[in-house]
């Protein structure tokens, strides 16, 4: 019935009357483990192993927990013990198990290869037990290896001989996961239309089912599926309903990435008090569960948002406990590489580029690793804004180009539409401000209909810059008056004081010195405040901002 605190409850009770019984603790630990706690399922489980050191599913169950807690090395370690032992036993259903489980480890600690070996090694021998279940498992798992090492063709045909077997043996919960799977490939390839179909056939074989837990799994797939395409409504929708089954069944991990995806869309679409929120309530369940690397995680994230807002000593200070946490932790993944570019864009936003930039180095090489063409665009896109803020606007353009050419080719929308803004912000520095007001103003548009608020907010003050060097004074004063009323509601420290700043130039070109000046002490007003906070004048030596102190003392 998946009333795991009942049933957990109910095998405490037996474990009370007989705490040396290793069955009673080892079906205490499954229960553990398939509701999410963990530590519980690996303190239960190394009591099992007290009592009987040689237990083979004991030893795969202690690997299995150690992979789940981010101990995947760790958890390597057991499973190779548990191997030896199957191996003397002569237990092959066993030792398949055991391999499948080893190469689970190896994609964890991104060795792609290894882990397709382990997963074909393991399928083999499931093939000759005949073991369908099990067979369809090894497939989904070696596809998903194959499309991590390009090899689209054969992860499409071992995903669909997987599907194949799930409907042949009636197992509709694993037929929902092989349709995830594949959804995750379309995905992974811009086809957003054909995955969200798969997930929509996946989430109604859950409902039918009555597996809350799978059902609320394909509702995040589903929200992270219009994430990706920028259907950031639509997201939001299916990541509440998510939300309300996961707190129903009360998994705190589960839960925690829910209002994770949650906090995501709320920031995209300017909602950033209620982003905090959120991302404040993860971090919440992530340290009561101890999962250090979540928590890492939510802290990055954070100062994300508090870079968007100005506070960029809070921005800094977030990413660097994250990054703290990840060499703690001893992350090489993917993971690493993006807390790293997040620290990164926080050195860079306080106007430490050169520091901003060794970080960024760092982290390149990760995400390209990872195949991750979204962050790998984003960190170019940092590394431009880096020499952006130092006036090096030579360097920056080929950086945006970069930037563009890898996010077009992901279909993500969000990074598109940031890496031509920049551009178009350089091109404007450059002296061409002609062209780049069409570009701007087509692409606030386009911010605006993604519900993108923090770019459109941004669109709008870059376009204005443009304006001005193009002596279109009443526009950009209209664009700047629009642009300070949406700033001023989501607490866009920097860009108000752009803004302000742009409005005094727009109505001192104009002839309108005494009402500029007014607007100039405002602007120097902000970036006072922004400075305070950051404790360090580095901040006000950035080229967007410099100008404001510049007009001050002139």
């Amino acid at each position: 019935m998946n009333d795991y605190p009942k049933a957990i409850e109910a095998y405490q009770s037996i474990v009370k009357v007989a705490p040396d019984n290793a069955d009673v603790l080892f079906d205490l630990g499954r229960l553990q483990e398939s509701s999410g706690a963990f530590d519980k399922a690996r303190e239960t489980f190394a009591n099992v192993l007290k009592l009987d050191p040689k237990r083979v599913d004991g030893l795969l169950a202690m690997g299995r927990v150690e992979i789940e807690l981010d101990n995947a090395q760790s958890g390597l370690d057991y499973l190779n013990r548990a191997q030896t032992m199957a191996i003397e036993l002569g237990n092959d259903e066993e030792k398949a198990q055991i391999l499948q489980a080893i190469g689970v480890a190896y994609s964890v600690l991104n060795k792609p290869q290894d882990a397709l070996q382990s997963f074909q090694q393991s399928l083999e021998i499931k093939r000759r037990l005949g073991l369908k279940k099990g067979i369809a498992d090894s497939l989904e798992m070696i596809g998903q290896m194959e499309a991590i090492l390009g090899k689209n063709d054969a992860a499409l045909k071992d995903f669909n001989e997987a599907l194949q077997v799930r409907r042949d043996i009636g197992d509709k919960s694993g037929t929902g996961d092989v349709l995830n799977d594949i959804a995750r490939f379309y995905n992974d390839h811009n086809q957003f239309d054909k995955a969200l179909t798969l997930l929509k056939q996946a989430l109604q074989i859950q409902m039918d089912a009555g597996n809350e837990n799978s059902e609320a799994l394909a509702l995040g797939n589903i929200g992270n599926t219009y994430l990706q395409k920028g259907d950031y409504e639509d997201a939001r929708t299916y990541f509440s309903q998510a939300l309300s089954i996961r707190e129903k069944l009360n998994v705190p991990t589960d839960i925690a990435d829910t209002l994770h995806n949650l906090a995501e869309t709320s920031m995209r679409l300017g909602q950033f008090n209620q982003a905090v929120e959120q991302y404040l309530r993860a971090l919440d369940l992530r340290r009561k569960a101890n999962d250090k690397r979540g928590g890492a995680i939510e802290s990055a994230s954070l100062g994300v948002l508090f870079g968007y807002q100005g506070r960029y000593d809070a921005a800094l200070s977030s990413a660097q406990d994250a990054l703290k946490t990840m060499r703690d932790i001893n992350e090489k993944g993917q993971w690493l590489g993006e807390v790293l570019m997040d620290y990164g864009r926080a050195q860079a936003q306080i106007g430490r580029s050169d520091d901003a930039r060794k970080s960024l180095a760092e982290a390149l090489p990760i995400l390209r690793d990872a195949k991750n063409d979204v962050l790998v665009a984003q960190a170019l896109n940092d590394e431009g804004d880096s020499f952006f803020y130092q006036g090096d606007y030579k360097s920056a353009e080929p950086l945006y180009q970069q930037a563009l050419l890898l996010a077009s080719k992901t279909g993500d929308k969000q990074m598109t539409l940031l890496s031509k803004v920049n551009l178009a912000r350089v091109a404007t520095q450059q002296g061409s401000a002609a062209s780049a007001v069409n570009t701007l103003r087509s692409l606030s548009d386009t911010a605006d209909t993604l519900g993108l608020k923090y770019l459109s907010v941004e669109c709008s003050v870059d376009l204005a810059e443009a304006l001005i060097q193009t002596k279109n004074y009443a526009k950009a004063k209209d664009e700047l008056n629009r642009a300070l009323n949406r700033g001023e509601k989501l607490g866009l420290r920097a860009l108000l004081a752009r803004s302000q700043y742009l409005l005094g130039r727009a109505l001192q070109l104009s002839g309108n010195a005494k009402e500029a000046a007014s607007h100039f002490a405002e602007a120097r007003r902000i970036l006072d405040d922004i400075k305070k906070d950051a404790g360090s004048d580095s901040v006000t030596k950035r080229s967007d901002l410099a100008p404001i102190y510049a007009v001050a003392t002139n």
